[in-house]
């Protein structure tokens, strides 16, 4: 299973942290910079930034989160938030795996079944359920920065994981 972690914190070894995080087959959810001024003083910039990562990597990326000097939180959601964060996941795999532009019909053919999410389990149905719920979730995945869209030269959308 994995767990959601709210990190705050400055830049420094920002990177090495989501890489880090990447490499341990987790994901950056959502990630907001803020530069903190005083009058006319510049101060820093801090990082907010929620991260999905696998349940037994936990501890492993609250240290490098106390290495770097960040503050860490883990979130506990609803069961409909953890189900739309593993959607997010299922839908982060199958665009890593395809690794270049893809439209939806793709992205339905290359999540594979049983998905990250599960949620034809949790549901008890034998149908893939994420098919109702990937035009929401890709929208919200677009909104967070997390994918990019296009529209294709046949006026189809597409979409590849952020750059």
């Amino acid at each position: 299973m994995y767990k959601i972690l709210h990190f705050r914190g400055g830049l420094y070894r920002f990177d090495e942290l989501v890489e880090f995080v990447e490499d341990t087959g987790g994901m950056v959810l959502s990630e907001d910079r803020f530069e903190i001024i005083r009058g006319d003083s510049y101060l820093s910039q801090e990082v907010h930034v929620l991260v999905i990562v696998p349940e037994d990597e936990k501890d492993n990326v609250k240290s490098l989160i106390s290495e770097i000097k960040g503050m860490v939180e883990e979130i506990k959601p609803t069961g409909d938030q953890n189900n739309l964060f593993l959607s997010y996941f299922s839908i982060y795999d199958a665009l890593n795996r395809i690794g270049d532009w893809a439209n939806k019909n793709t992205l339905k053919e290359t999540i594979s079944c049983p998905c990250y999410a599960e949620l034809c389990t949790y549901f008890g149905e034998e149908e893939c359920q994420l098919d109702d719920l990937l035009e929401e979730i890709l929208i919200k995945m677009h909104i967070s920065n997390v994918i990019e869209h296009r529209e294709s030269k046949n006026g189809k959308h597409e979409y590849r994981l952020k750059k």
